[in-house]
């Protein structure tokens, strides 16, 4: 109970502190012209902060695998929480897509574009055109673009479906697609259902739960690159999930997850 206070007390003002901290890094590039955001003191910035963040939630990561891809680069994951962004971003330099609804969330919102995030509008007309021609232009330019192809989380035991469409962005770019299969355990290897931000659960609640874990590993696996001649977005799209699901110990010939997993999922 002591560390779950201990956390949440000291939460409020990481964030606070983290973004005013990141932002005046990123004002600093801007003024030295540095074009790139992940290749200055914003990006520094950010690594400092998401360490910090994962120091204080006993969060060790681990990273495993394949090297990471020379941009251009697409690299697929899969989805657990909101939590992925951070572990991921204190290990690599890669430029997320992630809901429109970030760009508007305080604080984070100014600091997830400054440092490159693309944004989808679900549900919108053509918002999958408009983004894969974004993500075309940015991989044009040399960035590594990370996305989750299954669209919303899971809750961590296994990998939803993944939407093809934005591996077109790949194919039309001439970059290679990477898969990273991403997981949390405790100390005794379990999965813990604290971590996954599913369902109608809220940001606060899942905060709350997450704050009386005492250890996580968060695990961070890539697989090997997939070249884009490798065949169609759909294919790219299977070979990245199977490798996704190889590399969490699942069986690729058995999809698992449940109906009511995808339904639950949906909202996120």
């Amino acid at each position: 109970m002591l560390l779950r206070w201990y956390r949440l007390v000291l939460t409020v003002p990481a964030v606070v502190l983290g973004a005013l901290g990141i932002r005046a890094c990123l004002l600093i590039d801007r003024v030295l012209g540095r074009r790139q955001p992940l290749d200055g003191l914003g990006r520094w910035a950010q690594v400092a902060w998401c360490r910090l963040f994962c120091r204080l939630y006993g969060i060790r990561v681990s990273t495993a695998g394949a090297p990471l891809a020379a941009a251009p680069a697409l690299i697929a994951s899969n989805h657990v929480s909101w939590l992925d962004i951070v572990v991921i971003a204190s290990q690599w330099p890669v430029a997320f897509l992630s809901k429109s609804e970030v760009a508007r969330w305080p604080l984070v919102g100014g600091v997830a574009t400054g440092l490159g995030t693309l944004y989808i509008q679900r549900g919108a007309r053509q918002a999958a055109v408009r983004t894969q021609e974004a993500m075309v232009a940015r991989l044009h330019r040399g960035q590594r673009i990370l996305f989750f192809p299954e669209g919303t989380t899971s809750d961590g035991s296994g990998v939803l479906p993944f939407r093809p469409r934005l591996y077109q962005s790949a194919i039309d770019a001439g970059a290679v697609v990477q898969p990273l299969a991403l997981s949390y355990r405790d100390a005794d290897g379990r999965h813990r259902p604290e971590v996954p931000f599913v369902g109608d659960q809220s940001m606060l609640a899942n905060i709350h739960a997450l704050a009386s874990v005492p250890r996580l590993v968060a695990r961070l696996e890539l697989a090997e690159p997939l070249a884009v001649r490798a065949g169609t977005r759909s294919q790219l799209s299977a070979a990245s999930r199977t490798a996704i699901r190889s590399r969490l110990g699942l069986s690729v010939d058995d999809d698992k997850e449940s109906a009511a997993t995808a339904t639950a999922s949906a909202s996120r």
